[in-house]
């Protein structure tokens, strides 16, 4: 049993088989990249199997609906008393509607959807681009050892016309030849950020379709035809315009639901043996390592490029946690942030190369099935 090809992985219909395969295969290729390179320093697709298998929790939406269910009881009083008060208005025009305050969770349960979808779409989008790449750079460098700069010279029409990724790709071959464990290292987080810059400027769109989900139209949509006011006719015109000014504050309201439920749902990179890291915090140290970054990534001047990029989205300057979180995730900067931060302090943590799935589940999707287990669980 073996994984479809990198294009067949990207043209599956079925997005949670489609994100398995990919998440995967991500680790596959991480694996090879490692050999390729040598050394103790993980690769970009290192970082992107978790990204990858943090992204299908979203695609399969199996964990949130319950959650969402858990934080619409739970909401306070003040948070309630816009939906309250629609509840009321509308029982006193029309005391048979049925209407009832656990509308709230189908447009918040829709939205997820959409997100779901947006989400799916940049995995399968930036797995498209960047596998058969790191592919073809993992077999150039292999055809004639020691590496060739001919190999490299193949890799670099691949990508040319892509000078992130030219950048990336050339630092991953210095990185090969480059003897100095110090030097090396800095090659890699070179290589890893640009990577992460280019895939995240590709993936602008999906993400802020994601965190702009429009769920103060799907929430009106929902009212309208849960009280049939769609067309305004009749009696039911009274309703809109006895509910539109508590409509509008329960838009708001229902705005800060969304973002608690996005926080939760879109702002959590799934780790290593069930742990999580909340985007929205501090990066902390690496319980394995005495230091936040690694010996070698600290202090960095040299090579010119990392120092411009680390000096253009690195906030906590490599020196603590300290402002490695993000605050407005729709922020290609602020991603970026994190991301480097991220790239910086977990470059040598060998726990990235593990599996991200046992070992019947991964047999499940080398067979091309999706697992029987309870995937929130992978």
């Amino acid at each position: 049993m073996a994984l479809p090809t990198d294009d067949a992985i990207a043209q599956l219909d079925d997005a949670v088989l489609r994100n398995l395969c990919i998440t995967q295969r991500y680790h596959d290729l991480s694996l090879a990249l490692s050999r390729t390179i040598g050394g103790p320093d993980v690769n970009w697709s290192t970082f992107a199997t978790w990204a990858s298998k943090t992204a299908g929790q979203s695609i399969r939406n199996e964990e949130v609906p319950p959650f969402v269910d858990d934080l619409v009881g739970e909401a306070d009083d003040e948070v309630m008393h816009p939906l309250g008060k629609i509840e009321s208005v509308i029982h006193e025009i029309v005391p048979t509607t049925g209407f009832h305050a656990s509308f709230l969770l189908a447009p918040i349960k829709e939205t997820i959807g959409t997100v779901s979808d947006q989400i799916g779409e940049g995995n399968k989008k930036v797995f498209a681009e960047l596998a058969p790449l790191f592919q073809l750079f993992v077999d150039q460098m292999g055809v004639a050892p020691p590496p060739s700069k001919d190999g490299l010279a193949v890799v670099m029409r691949a990508v040319a016309g892509k000078d992130l990724l030219v950048s990336a790709f050339q630092g991953y071959y210095d990185a090969i030849v480059e003897p100095d464990p110090v030097e090396k290292a800095r090659l890699m987080l070179l290589g890893n950020c640009k990577i992460g810059l280019h895939e995240q400027t590709r993936l602008q769109p999906e993400i802020e379709g994601a965190m702009d989900a429009p769920i103060d139209v799907i929430l009106r949509k929902h009212l309208h035809g849960s009280l049939n006011t769609g067309s305004g006719r009749g009696l039911f015109a009274r309703l809109v315009d006895a509910v539109e000014k508590p409509l509008a504050d329960l838009t708001d309201v229902v705005k800060v639901l969304w973002e608690r439920v996005a926080t939760r749902y879109l702002m959590t990179l799934a780790l290593p043996g069930g742990a999580e890291l909340p985007l929205g915090r501090n990066i902390p140290k690496d319980a394995s390592s005495p230091d936040y970054v690694p010996p070698p990534l600290q202090n960095i001047t040299a090579p010119t490029d990392l120092l411009k990029l680390l000096q253009q989205f690195d906030r906590a300057r490599g020196a603590s946690d300290v402002g490695s979180a993000s605050v407005d995730w729709r922020e290609l900067s602020d991603r970026m942030n994190f991301i480097v931060n991220l790239f910086r302090s977990r470059q040598q943590a060998p726990e990235l190369l593990e599996q991200p799935f046992n070992d019947e589940q991964r047999a499940a999707i080398l067979d091309g099935k999706v697992p029987a287990a309870e995937l929130g669980k992978l």
